[in-house]
């Protein structure tokens, strides 16, 4: 299969470029699978720091979670909980829709962000937009 020479040239430059103090190149052996199983929705990351270490790329390729997928590891309170936060709801709204405390919603919101490895309700709500 013939790599197409636009991608094989961004990858390059995204790798040249996060890694300028000692940029090298990847040889096309490394990409071509990356580019027989690109399509939109795939995740691809170098990992630069682990592919020092061992001397050859480190390249994972996933799909991007689903919103199901995404909430997954939520209890069924904190999935309500992160609905209404992604809905633009302030934590006393959160607090007053679910007739809870408003200590237990904050405490709700910081395990959501806690549990999804999130810094803060905008990249909850900015991962909930990438992945539909």
């Amino acid at each position: 299969m013939a790599i197409d020479q636009s991608v094989l040239l961004a990858l390059k430059h995204a790798v040249r470029s996060a890694n300028e103090d000692a940029p090298r190149p990847i040889p096309a052996g490394v990409l071509e699978p990356l580019i027989k199983v690109s399509r939109p929705g795939l995740h691809m990351n170098l990992d630069l720091e682990a592919s020092n270490a061992i001397g050859a790329p480190l390249i994972t390729v996933m799909d991007q979670p689903t919103f199901g997928q995404l909430l997954a590891p939520l209890t069924k309170r904190q999935k309500d909980v992160a609905g209404l936060i992604i809905d633009g709801f302030s934590n006393r709204e959160i607090a007053e829709q679910l007739g809870i405390s408003l200590s237990t919603a904050k405490d709700h919101v910081h395990a959501i962000l806690a549990r999804l490895d999130l810094k803060s309700r905008t990249a909850l709500v900015s991962a909930a937009r990438r992945n539909g």
